[in-house]
């Protein structure tokens, strides 16, 4: 529900229970009129820029915005608050016989309407018993439009893979409690399945083999919730092999300013790519604006997630729906601002930065880890190689046969080795100015299981018409600036780049498919480059996609007169740049973005998504 534009009344009415605690500087009851710096109900949920409140403050006044009343009301009970906006703006918030008024232009009422609350501040002993409650919350008025397809649940959305004549289908669910229903069903094809939704992660995941993939097909996933059936329907799209082109969408790093991205969906949806890849951070820790969990037992870490994720889903969820999916998760995605995983370990010093982040592996809980990667691989092909990490957290790397093609989806965080676990402070240094020295033995990146698998992948698919590497970061260092003033940026060890001795065995294993093509996401810009190990170009295509909402800037500037053409990179790693997509001058700056809108500021600094188009006349690729 919204208060429509084009007037008409609107009354709102919540019981609220002050709080015991010391709640002077508190209040509780409505916001209406929320909107966003971009247009949308869904943006204005997340990122409100105005708004009209009216509440009940812990010294017992009642107040719209800046009008307060005179008297006062008896707090030691619930209270019932009672709002009534007339068709030209003017307020009446009442509790029994206190009341006060406020006029606003009508205009302002436009928008989401909410209950709120204002806590002291962030949580803590001193605030832990101030706290509000709310019940029977009622709206009407002819001003209140009601919109039923804005419904977001029970479920959510779907992602699904076909690949060889199996369908896996993923549901995601909201956050269910103890007495809900923890069964879901899937209906497709004229077949149905049934399945358990994961307790953690809040998924269910449907595999259907067998499947007949020459023709489209449609799906419907049925859930039931407070006495009534719920559906989410979707379509299998046929295999598209033996067509002129296939078509992939590939994106990564959404900071969330933009979201939902309604630009950017309605551009895929006329793209219409046959399958989508999105390479990681479909999340960042501050969506939302209420902090990270990193510290809290793994369910309520998990909510926290979930709620982010959610995001996600309701972004892309149109476009999940009826076309395969990729979706794999970065260091952002498992609350880490970069992560060299050391075989799936836990860190031995439980630090988001510092010289015991470095040290390599996952900071959060192993169940939790595994939950996130369900919520978003939990659909792909089952793994090639599935044994989990001797810490327990589980695998996801495999192979997808689709459109003729055969994509070879990769982590190549998960097993890389920490710098601080094998490079001295010492050899660090030195290696700004000499990059061979941090060129050392024992370290990895795919590790050998991948390794492995890599090779086996280019020795049978050789009958694949397309041969795609899918991973969340490109194989060298392509930038050369980054950070809030795009200073000069020679190493950097958590780019793919190094380890060098790990990145060249997985490139002279590509060596054998000479046709592959490599697309990534992670650096927040755009490059297309030619790989090179002894010679140059003797290595594979690599495209790296732009953040669909870049946060951190980067770009790639070299000290040259031209910017295209054969570089070695801060690690000493052959690379030929045919294209690159930069963020514009004084992007980076708040000058730079003063008076632009969320989605202008994305632009600006080199925010987009990159579509590859794969012929099989010709066997050409457009980038």
């Amino acid at each position: 529900h919204q208060a429509a534009a084009g007037g008409g009344d609107l009354r709102m009415q919540v019981t609220v229970r002050p709080p015991k605690g010391d709640a002077d500087k508190t209040w509780a009851g409505f916001e209406l009129g929320i909107r966003g710096g971009l247009p949308g109900y869904q943006h204005a949920l997340v990122h409100p820029a105005t708004g009209v409140k009216a509440g009940l403050r812990g010294d017992g006044r009642l107040f719209v915005d800046d009008a307060v009343s005179a008297d006062t009301v008896e707090l030691s009970a619930p209270v019932t608050l009672r709002l009534e906006a007339s068709p030209d703006g003017a307020i009446t918030l009442s509790a029994g016989a206190v009341t006060v008024r406020k006029s606003v232009p009508p205009e302002e009422l436009t928008g989401n309407v909410a209950l709120a609350a204002q806590a002291p501040g962030r949580p803590g002993p001193e605030t832990s018993g101030v706290e509000w409650g709310f019940r029977d919350w009622k709206a009407g008025g002819s001003r209140l439009a009601e919109r039923p397809e804005q419904t977001f649940g029970p479920i959510l959305w779907t992602q699904y893979t076909l690949s060889s004549g199996v369908l896996k289908v993923m549901a995601l669910f909201p956050a269910l409690g103890p007495d809900d229903d923890w069964t879901a069903r899937l209906e497709a094809g004229g077949r149905k399945a049934e399945a358990n939704i994961d307790r953690l992660s809040r998924t269910a995941v449907f595999r259907l083999e067998g499947w007949d993939d020459t023709r489209d097909a449609e799906y419907r996933v049925l859930y039931r919730w407070q006495d009534a059936e719920h559906a989410w329907a979707g379509r299998v799209r046929k295999d598209p092999r033996g067509g002129g082109e296939l078509r992939v969408g590939v994106f990564s790093c959404d900071h969330g300013e933009c979201f939902p991205q309604q630009r950017m969906v309605r551009n895929i949806q006329i793209q219409d790519p046959d399958i989508v890849f999105f390479a990681g951070d479909q999340i960042y820790e501050g969506y939302g604006g209420f902090g990270v969990a990193r510290d809290k037992p793994s369910e309520e870490a998990m909510l926290d997630y979930l709620r982010k994720y959610w995001q996600f889903g309701w972004t892309w969820r149109s476009i999940l729906k009826d076309r395969p999916s990729v979706v794999i998760p970065d260091d952002h995605d498992v609350f880490q601002g970069n992560i060299w995983g050391q075989a799936g370990r836990p860190l031995p010093k439980k630090e988001a930065s510092g010289p015991g982040f470095e040290q390599g592996g996952f900071l959060m809980p192993v169940d939790w880890v595994n939950a996130v990667q369900r919520t978003q691989a939990g659909h792909l092909p089952d793994p090639v190689d599935p044994a989990p990490c001797a810490s327990g957290i589980e695998v996801y790397f495999t192979e997808m046969r689709y459109g003729g093609a055969s994509f070879c989806i990769l982590e190549d965080r998960k097993f890389k080795t920490g710098p601080g676990s094998i490079l001295t402070s010492e050899q660090r240094a030195q290696g700004r100015q000499d990059p061979s020295v941090v060129d050392v033995d024992g370290a990895e990146m795919l590790g050998a299981r991948q390794e492995k698998f890599l090779r086996e992948w280019v020795r049978t698919s050789k009958d694949a018409e397309f041969r795609v590497v899918l991973s969340q970061t490109i194989f060298c260092k392509a930038t050369t600036h980054a950070g809030g003033e795009l200073r000069r940026s020679v190493i950097d060890l958590d780019c793919g780049g190094w380890p060098q001795k790990g990145r060249r065995r997985a490139l002279e294993i590509l060596k054998a498919a000479p046709d592959v093509v490599m697309l990534h996401g992670d650096q927040h810009l755009g490059i297309l480059a030619r790989q090179g190990l002894d010679e140059w170009e003797d290595a594979a295509l690599a495209f790296m996609v732009p953040g669909t909402s870049n946060g951190f800037p980067r770009a790639w500037r070299p000290e040259a007169d031209k910017w295209t053409g054969r570089f070695l990179d801060g690690l000493g790693n052959r690379m030929t740049i045919l294209g690159y997509a930069n963020p514009e001058p004084g992007s980076n700056t708040k000058e730079g973005q003063a008076g632009l809108n969320a989605e202008e500021v994305a632009q600006i600094k080199g925010s987009g998504h990159g579509v590859v188009v794969l012929r099989r006349e010709g066997r050409k690729a457009t980038f």
